[in-house]
């Protein structure tokens, strides 16, 4: 079952359409400087999969309080926690739209700017996540939290890379100078790791990535 859902699965009346199941801001660090915040929202309902599923909407602002750019993605999931849509708009001085269509045999990425469209098709694959470069909020949902293959694909880069998801039970690590003991999950592929971390309720705390000296953690009340 999604982490996320432990204790309201799909389909109960109670998880009406819109309702919001986690609602944040996290700040992206880089090299010990904050360089950018997101503001996120996981909602319940999904259009492509007929109301049931989530979405997760972010935007991201580059720098945090003199914004230069933004980048505004919404990912729709299905029942089964797996992405089914996904749309980014980015304004960075050549406003671009990129779409993505999922399903279990094929991907299919378009991408519109002032420079024209393009579409490319893929494979697709069993266990599938959408993630980017500089919007963290998209780990707000994992694909589940058994360890396995999954696929992580980046629709802005246009790449699509297999990772081994390794769930590492419930360890401690600081979050906004607070000690907690979170679910800890992991993302490898060679020297690439992602951890993420994620509170009893399963919503997203921090993300990690030693390669880069980067780490976004979510902007507790007190901050």
């Amino acid at each position: 079952m999604l982490l996320l859902l432990g204790t309201f699965p799909l389909g109960q009346p109670a998880m009406a359409q819109g309702r919001i199941l986690d609602q944040g801001v996290l700040r992206v660090v880089v090299g010990g400087t904050e360089i950018a915040r997101e503001e996120f929202t996981v909602t319940v309902g999904s259009a492509v999969a007929g109301g049931a599923g989530l979405r997760i909407t972010a935007t991201a602002f580059y720098p945090p309080r003199r914004t230069k750019i933004t980048i505004s993605p919404f990912v729709e999931l299905g029942p089964d926690s797996m992405p089914r849509l996904v749309q980014f708009e980015a304004t960075n001085g050549d406003d671009e739209r990129i779409l993505a269509q999922i399903g279990p045999r094929r991907l299919t990425i378009r991408r519109i700017s002032s420079r024209g469209e393009s579409a490319h098709e893929y494979p697709g694959a069993p266990r599938t996540m959408i993630v980017d470069d500089s919007v963290f909020a998209l780990y707000a949902v994992p694909p589940g939290t058994a360890s396995g293959t999954v696929r992580l694909v980046s629709p802005r880069r246009d790449v699509r890379e297999n990772y081994d998801l390794t769930n590492r039970g419930v360890e401690e690590t600081v979050v906004a100078g607070e000690r907690m003991k979170l679910l800890h999950l992991v993302l490898t592929r060679g020297a690439d790791v992602r951890h993420l971390w994620y509170d009893a309720s399963g919503r997203l705390m921090k993300v990690e990535i030693p390669s880069r000296q980067l780490y976004a953690e979510r902007v507790l009340p007190s901050d």
